[in-house]
């Protein structure tokens, strides 16, 4: 407890894992907040929590988690992400060596989404069964200058891409959890998307963006029908995903329609961009497998999945959550 009650033992814990790794000018002062430079045009802000079991797991941990999610937050906005605060909640009895390989993990998180921690804040809380670790960031960014991104751009007619395999994410965590009789090779697909959406707003055409993390797919086109009044219709047949995540998804009763992902985006492009676009996306890395799921209607409003018999059957946004404490 004692490493949280803002004494000696937390300024030593503080320079000696937080500002050693993360190290930005801004944090070395140690002051309670940073001073930024000035920034040019429109700013983007997020803030976001991460409570996943275990902390680590396939593909990542909950630094890279923490950091790779706050910038994905910031670029389907448009934004380039430039500064990131993280406070900790830790429970005591976390081991040290634990909490630096975290802290090694957001580094190197940071390093790559060209991203500074400049400030943050440190609490430890009584020992006990729940998780080891919270973590809290906040993400500031700046809008491109191109970027006209919303509901409100959005037509009948604009066509839905998603850059890769749904539900990757969370069969890595169900798997890694170890409290099912099953093993499997899945592997979360945690990774900070700036790189791959950002060059797409250097022409007109991308609409509207979003990583579909908690609530899967149908739940983020259930938010995009919401706010569009419009319909929003998906051809199973054209829906990547793997075959250990339908393996995974049929042994616990989950639809990988609604599994969470944290390296995914949903782009929506006008008609006449995307073959642009769908070629942008499949040349970087992580849209190598980039597909056109399907379009915007007029009607009908909501969101229908084109099932293989042609049919449509209605995704309604999930209710709850099918797996907790996943990111």
């Amino acid at each position: 407890m004692g490493h949280g009650a803002g004494g000696r033992k937390m300024h030593r814990l503080i320079k000696n894992v937080f500002v050693k790794h993360f190290g930005s000018p801004a944090l070395r002062k140690l002051a309670d907040g940073a001073v930024l430079p000035e920034l040019h045009g429109n700013l983007a802000m997020t803030t976001d929590s991460y409570v996943v079991q275990p902390l680590f797991f396939p593909g990542g941990d909950i630094g890279k988690l923490a950091v790779c999610g706050t910038v994905n937050d910031l670029a389907v906005m448009g934004a380039k992400p430039l500064f990131i605060s993280l406070a900790f909640v830790i429970r005591e009895g976390l081991e040290v060596a634990k909490l630096e390989a975290i802290c090694r993990s957001i580094a190197a998180a940071s390093r790559k989404a060209g991203v500074q921690v400049v400030t943050g804040d440190t609490k430890v809380i009584e020992r006990g069964e729940e998780e080891e670790l919270y973590v809290n960031t906040t993400g500031i960014g700046t809008l491109l200058p191109r970027a006209q991104l919303g509901p409100e751009y959005v037509k009948p007619g604009d066509k839905i891409l998603i850059n890769g395999p749904i539900g990757e994410h969370e069969a890595a965590i169900a798997v890694a959890r170890g409290a099912y009789r099953f093993k499997g090779k899945a592997e979360s697909d945690c990774a900070a998307l700036d790189s791959l959406v950002l060059p797409l707003l250097e022409k007109p055409g991308v609409r509207l963006m979003r990583d579909p993390t908690r609530g899967g797919l149908a739940t983020t086109l259930n938010e995009f029908a919401d706010a569009t009044g419009l319909g929003f219709v998906i051809d199973e047949a054209a829906l990547p995903i793997a075959q250990h995540v339908k393996g995974v998804a049929e042994l616990l009763g989950l639809s990988p329609l609604y599994m969470a992902n944290e390296g995914k985006v949903v782009v929506v492009v006008e008609p006449r961009s995307e073959a642009r676009t769908l070629a942008k996306m499949r040349g970087h890395r992580l849209g190598r497998e980039t597909a056109s799921i399907g379009e915007v209607v007029k009607q009908p409003q909501g969101v229908w999945l084109k099932t293989h018999l042609g049919s449509l059957r209605k995704l309604i946004m999930l209710e709850g959550e099918q797996l907790p404490r996943i990111c």
